[in-house]
């Protein structure tokens, strides 16, 4: 396991790189939505490890790192942590990937001043404004279909890589339910809605087209209010696109690092 030391926590981060040099070519570094991990990402990591460095963040309280004894804000504590391990592995060439949460520390991160700057966003199923008081239904309808999709994978004994992932978040969530709960909590206090059109590098919106949490017209929103951005809806679906439709989520990621390059 890989540590670094951000303000007396120890955190936790997977790194990996492909055989052959990629100098030329940006780091991926993901960044997962409340109550998650790096394994929410375990499916990028194994494609693009092929051909980018891949870098992974646990933020305080998830997965192996250590926690704060107070609640995080998205805006100080999570994007601080961010800041730190970009300094701390030396980082100048990569682009940010932000899950739900994680697009919300991604968005906060590059509105800083002083920060080494990304060079484009890829926001996943998040928005500018992610009060979940709001989505009250939304939340209540991505528990029961995580929790319906688990219990007939399991009584089908159909173990897919989705099925796995999504269990392990689901162990996690039951072992530390307070990890979620001041993560949304976070969430509730963050909107940066009016500083969209401060954020000039190129993002790219992906949001799942049955998203309960985010639907699409709220995907459309930020897309919309971002200087350079453009969006994709990932079919069939819902909040978490990267596991629940790998294959075209790594082939629309790839087109738009392509585009990143040509136009970098």
């Amino acid at each position: 396991m890989t540590f670094f030391e951000h303000n007396g926590l120890k955190l936790h981060y997977i790194d990996e790189a492909p055989s052959e040099p990629t100098a030329t070519k940006p780091a991926l570094l993901f960044i997962h939505g409340a109550g998650g991990s790096h394994i929410l990402w375990s499916l990028q990591v194994k494609h693009f490890k092929q051909t980018h460095r891949v870098i992974a963040l646990d933020l305080s309280g998830h997965a192996e790192s250590q926690a704060t004894e107070e609640d995080p804000e998205i805006e100080t504590q999570y994007v601080r942590e961010l800041a730190s391990l970009i300094q701390h592995l030396s980082l100048d060439n990569f682009v940010l990937v932000g899950h739900s949460m994680g697009g919300g520390v991604a968005m906060s991160y590059v509105l800083q001043d002083g920060v080494c700057m990304p060079c484009a966003l890829v926001l996943v199923s998040t928005s500018s404004d992610l009060d979940m008081r709001k989505r009250g239904s939304g939340v209540a309808k991505e528990a029961i279909e995580i929790n319906l999709f688990l219990l007939q994978s399991a009584l089908k004994r159909v173990k897919s890589p989705e099925y796995e992932i999504k269990k392990a978040g689901a162990k996690m969530s039951l072992t530390n339910p307070w990890i979620m709960q001041r993560d949304l909590r976070a969430c509730d206090h963050f909107d940066i809605s009016d500083r969209l059109g401060e954020i000039t590098i190129p993002a790219f919106v992906i949001v799942g087209e049955h998203d309960d949490l985010i639907p699409p017209s709220v995907a459309k929103q930020l897309e919309g209010a971002l200087p350079r951005a453009d969006i994709a809806v990932v079919r069939g679906a819902n909040h978490s696109p990267m596991i629940e439709q790998p294959e075209e989520f790594n082939r629309l990621l790839s087109k738009f690092l392509k585009w990143v390059k040509s136009n970098s």
